[in-house]
């Protein structure tokens, strides 16, 4: 994800004509095929140069200045309890039930790895406004986690998110061409890899993160992960982690081999979120509460076979 220009009001980036043309029009892929996975250039030469250690440069670059500057930690995706508790501990209260957790940004190539939607600046259950400074992880020490760090903290980081009225669909404003989006996978969806094998999802707790060529429904899809939510509190404020976290460990600990996507390395970089001080996001100010819990998962914990 690319941040936006920062405006002094938030402006709805969707008119109320659009969003009925949209969710009476928009269908979900249901052929899960990330194109960012099938070019062969940016696989082969591009992504690996991206995610490289580059002699230990970027190691020094977060050690020596992302560190101290912006009061980042490093954490590892092996032991996340604490800082997964940390990252849980601020919500913004009207940010819905459904947007709370840890997710996990599942086959994004690029160097993100974990985030939190609960924390951003909530104007209603519909609008809100997140810097990707805050609770937005990244490989700590390759050349991509580092130009993505840079990049949040010297342009503000700032994404706007507008969930629809029919609330399956979340438009996500970004500086990128296209048309960009969130969908909440349903019971009854169908999803599968091109095989035809079905692809397990968890209604309740997983998302597809769709980019579309165009801003009209069903264009080209341009980028393509599953946003998973891999940790929550539950309504004692106690840290449950999903089966997904699961596959998110395994993932971390194959630590970007080539050609076993989906990428990230089990030692990330993070700032917290601040509370009770107010966090300023450009020219927009939230002020962020203690998270008491209370996220309800569905019934059913087994993962639903598209």
């Amino acid at each position: 994800m690319s941040a936006v220009a920062h405006d002094s009001e938030p402006k709805m980036a969707i008119t109320p004509a659009e969003w009925e043309a949209w969710e009476s029009q928009a269908h979900p892929p249901t052929i899960y095929q990330p194109p960012q996975k099938r070019a062969a250039f940016e696989m082969n030469c591009l992504y690996p140069c991206l995610r490289s250690y580059c002699c230990g440069v970027p190691a020094c670059v977060r050690c020596c200045v992302l560190k101290p500057c912006c009061d980042q930690r490093i954490v590892s995706i092996s032991q996340p309890d604490e800082w997964f508790a940390e990252m849980l501990s601020r919500t913004h209260p009207l940010c819905p039930d459904k947007y709370k957790g840890v997710f996990w940004m599942m086959d994004n190539v690029a160097s993100e790895g974990v985030n939190t939607l609960q924390d951003g600046d909530w104007s209603s259950p519909r609008f809100m406004r997140k810097s990707a400074k805050y609770n937005w992880s990244v490989d700590a020490y390759n050349i991509w986690g580092s130009i993505l760090s840079c990049n949040f903290w010297l342009r503000g980081g700032v994404h706007q998110f507008e969930a629809g009225p029919g609330g399956k669909w979340m438009h996500i404003k970004v500086l990128y061409h296209g048309s960009h989006w969130i969908y909440e996978l349903q019971p009854g969806d169908k999803l599968s890899r091109p095989d035809g094998s079905p692809m397990d999802f968890l209604p309740g707790h997983d998302f597809l993160r769709v980019s579309y060529a165009e801003q009209i429904p069903n264009s080209e899809v341009s980028y393509l992960y599953l946003l998973r939510r891999v940790a929550y509190l539950d309504a004692h404020g106690k840290v449950v982690k999903t089966k997904a976290y699961d596959e998110l460990l395994e993932a971390a600990r194959r630590c970007c081999a080539q050609g076993q996507l989906p990428f990230i390395t089990d030692v990330q970089a993070v700032t917290f979120a601040k509370m009770p001080e107010q966090q300023r996001m450009g020219d927009v100010v939230g002020v962020l509460q203690p998270s008491s819990g209370g996220f309800t998962p569905l019934p059913s914990t087994d993962p639903s076979p598209a």
